[in-house]
C-alpha cells in the first residue's frame, strides 16, 4: 500500500520486522495499527508479535524498556513511533490470532507486506462489522464488553448478533474483573470520537446495570446524545452519571480506581453542576466553584437540560462583577492580619480568612487593606 511506502510509521514497523528477521526470528504486524491503515486512520501504537523471546528482544533492542505485566512486553520509541514487542510463547501465530477478541484485531502483516487473515478481518473493518474471533471470546475476558462498545465508538462498527448475545451472557461477570481494568477501559470510551452511540449500546445489552446498579436513571432507559456535547473527559463522566440518575459519584470512581486527582474534579464539577441545575448562579456559588468549575458547570447544565437560563457569556460577566476570584486577592495578607490582631498564627486565622473572603464577596467589606483590617478587628472583639 502507498500508505506504507510513504508513511514514517511504517518504515519504522518494517525495519523492526526485518531486524528480528536477519536474527532468525519470526515477527509480524499485528492489531490495531493495521485496524487503522485500512480505515485510513492514524494509528498511535506499533504491536508486534515475534517467536524471540523478551531476554533476546532485550539484546537486540537495549534500549528498550521491559515492561512486566500480564503478557512481558519490551516497550520502546523509534522515529517518535512507540512500539511494543511481546512473545509468542512458543506458539505459532495462528494461535496468538485466534485467542484476539475481535476479528478486526485478528489480522496480522509480515516483512514483506503480506496479510495473515485467517478470519476475515480485513472484511469486516471494510464492512466496519464487528465479530468474535471465537464464541467463547467474551467469557475467556468479560473485559471485552467494554472493548466492543469503545470500538464502536471509535469507528462506528456496528456488532453483529452474536457479539450482542455473547455480551448480555456474560454481562454478570464483569464485576468479577479488576476494578481498575474498569476504570481505564470506560475512559477510553469516553474520549472516543462518539461516546454516546458505545454507551447507548452497552446501555441497551444491559451493562450499564451491572456497573451502576445503584443509579435511579436507567429504568428510564437514558438517552446518551449528551456525551457528545462535551469535551472533557472529566465534563463526559459528570454527563454520564447524571444520566444514569448515579448520586454516589465519589464511591462509583475510587471503586474504579481512578486517579485521585479525577476522583475529586468530577466530584467538584458533578456538585456545582446540580447546584447550577437547581438554581441560577449567587455571589458565594460562583466564588466556591471558581472561574474553570463554573464554566464548566454551565456548559453541563445546558447540555442536561434545555430549561436552564444563561450560559457562557452570562458567566464571565458575573465573575467580572465578583470582588475576588480567590482568597490570594484579598488586599491583606494572613501575617498581616495576626499582627493587627497580635497574635501568632492559628487554626482561628485560617476560619478568619474564610469569614472575610465572604464578607468582600457579600460586599460587606471594600478589598481594601485598611477597611479589611478594620473588619477583622470588630469580628475579633466580637469574640
Amino acid at each position: 500500500m502507498n500508505a506504507m511506502n510513504e508513511s514514517k510509521e511504517w518504515q519504522v514497523a518494517f525495519s523492526i520486522l526485518q531486524t528480528l528477521k536477519r536474527y532468525g526470528h519470526e515477527a509480524y504486524i499485528v492489531g490495531g495499527a493495521l485496524r487503522d491503515l485500512l480505515l485510513k486512520e492514524a494509528f498511535v501504537d506499533l504491536d508486534i508479535v515475534t517467536s524471540a523471546t523478551i531476554c533476546e528482544l532485550k539484546g537486540i533492542f537495549p534500549s528498550a524498556v521491559i515492561i512486566r505485566t500480564n503478557i512481558p512486553l519490551l516497550s520502546m520509541r523509534k522515529n517518535d513511533v512507540r512500539v511494543e514487542i511481546s512473545e509468542l510463547h512458543a506458539r505459532s501465530l495462528m494461535e496468538n490470532l485466534r485467542a484476539r477478541d475481535f476479528t478486526v484485531n485478528a489480522v496480522a502483516l509480515n516483512e514483506r507486506g503480506e496479510w495473515i487473515d485467517p478470519f476475515h478481518g480485513q472484511r469486516d473493518i471494510e464492512r466496519r462489522e464487528l465479530r468474535l474471533v471465537r464464541e467463547d471470546s467474551i467469557r475467556s475476558d468479560p473485559l471485552r464488553i467494554l472493548r466492543a462498545s469503545r470500538l464502536m465508538a471509535a469507528y462506528h462498527f456496528i456488532a453483529d448478533p452474536g457479539v450482542a448475545k455473547a455480551c448480555r451472557a456474560q454481562r454478570g461477570h464483569l464485576n468479577a474483573i479488576a476494578a481498575e481494568r474498569i476504570g481505564e477501559e470506560l475512559n477510553r470510551l469516553f474520549q472516543s470520537r462518539d461516546a454516546a452511540y458505545g454507551m447507548q449500546w452497552l446501555d441497551e445489552q444491559g451493562i450499564l446495570s451491572i456497573l451502576c446498579p445503584d443509579a435511579s436513571g436507567l429504568h428510564k432507559t437514558p438517552v446518551f446524545s449528551p456525551l457528545n456535547k462535551v469535551d472533557t473527559l472529566t465534563e463526559k463522566w459528570v454527563v454520564f452519571f447524571y444520566l444514569l440518575g448515579e448520586k454516589n459519584v465519589r464511591h462509583r470512581l475510587k471503586k474504579w480506581r481512578l486517579s485521585k486527582a479525577m476522583v475529586n474534579t468530577v466530584h467538584r464539577l458533578f456538585f456545582y453542576t446540580g447546584k447550577r441545575l437547581m438554581a441560577t448562579w449567587d455571589r458565594r456559588t460562583l466564588y466556591g466553584a471558581g472561574e474553570k468549575t463554573a464554566l464548566a458547570a454551565e456548559k453541563t447544565a445546558h447540555v442536561l437540560s434545555d430549561s436552564v437560563p444563561g450560559g457562557e457569556m452570562n458567566v464571565r460577566k458575573l465573575l467580572a462583577e465578583l470582588p475576588i476570584l480567590n482568597r490570594h486577592e484579598l488586599a491583606v495578607s494572613p501575617l498581616e492580619i495576626s499582627a493587627h490582631i497580635e497574635r501568632e498564627p492559628g487554626p482561628w486565622l485560617g476560619n478568619m480568612l474564610r469569614a472575610l473572603e465572604m464578607a468582600v464577596i457579600d460586599k460587606q467589606v471594600k478589598n481594601e487593606k485598611g477597611p479589611l483590617l478594620t473588619w477583622v478587628k470588630e469580628r475579633w472583639d466580637e469574640t
